[in-house]
């Protein structure tokens, strides 16, 4: 993997966190703030791990 994919793939995932925790964030409590971030850095993850794959094997 190219250092230039590994640091789109961080971007991507750092940008599916944000809206994610954005859209989610009516709490006060830090706990669930937490919470939402790993889940949402963990559904972002799984998403550009399967999207890469996906179009490395469409373009090979």
């Amino acid at each position: 993997m190219n250092p230039t994919d590994i640091l789109l793939s961080i971007a991507i995932v750092g940008i599916y966190t944000l809206i994610y925790i954005y859209l989610k964030s009516k709490y006060d409590n830090n706990k669930i703030i937490i919470r939402l971030f790993v889940v949402g850095f963990v559904y972002a993850t799984i998403i550009t791990g399967i999207l890469y794959y996906l179009i490395k094997f469409i373009a090979s």
